[in-house]
């Protein structure tokens, strides 16, 4: 990569980093991209030239946050094994930037919002739901008895929020320490397993 690929790599992931400040503080509606591009101490027409309007930034930013939805498989581990790995993701990302915690609170409002800002948006996301990809390991689980028995969706919903949720406190929040990962497979787990 030459230098000037690597500058325009950086530049890019700035105002992106800008504007995912500004989608989750003002919203859709109200994030500038003037705003965005004086923060990031460029001209508007220099900003365009990365990304061509404020919904393509927005789309970009719903991409990078379905990228890192996708569910692995998980053939041959047990339905807990697959959450735990879920979880240990989630922590990973956590401790090493910002970024990634942020774009879970990005991504819980772009669930909400996205269908009324861009179909395309919305579409990525309900191609990328990974509630409803997990209903399935959540069956299994309750077969083997693993996990709790309940409504598999519910379930899947509720162990995902409650990732989101820790994930939106540590953005709002500078001194929160991790919990410990099986805080949230408690969620799923079947303690009335003998």
């Amino acid at each position: 990569m030459t230098k000037k690929e690597e500058q325009h790599k950086l530049r890019k992931w700035q105002i992106l980093d800008i504007a995912l400040n500004h989608f989750i503080r003002y919203g859709f509606y109200g994030t500038s991209t003037r705003k965005i591009a004086e923060e990031a101490g460029i001209s508007s027409g220099l900003m365009f030239h990365y990304f061509p309007n404020k919904l393509a930034l927005y789309e970009a930013l719903v991409e990078i946050g379905c990228e890192k939805m996708t569910i692995d498989n998980g053939e041959g581990e047990s339905p807990m094994m697959f959450f735990e790995k879920q979880v240990e993701w989630f922590l990973s990302v956590a401790t090493q930037n910002n970024f990634s915690s942020r774009m879970f609170v990005f991504m819980g409002l772009a669930a909400i919002n996205a269908k009324d800002v861009s179909e395309r948006a919305a579409q990525i996301i309900k191609e990328h739901d990974v509630e409803a990809m997990s209903v399935p390991y959540i069956v299994k689980g309750q077969e083997l008895g693993e996990i709790r028995q309940g409504d598999p969706l519910t379930l899947s919903v509720l162990f995902y929020s409650s990732i989101q949720g820790f994930a939106e406190t540590l953005v709002a929040r500078d001194n929160l320490k991790l919990p410990e990962k099986e805080w949230f497979l408690a969620v799923l787990r079947n303690e009335n397993r003998e």
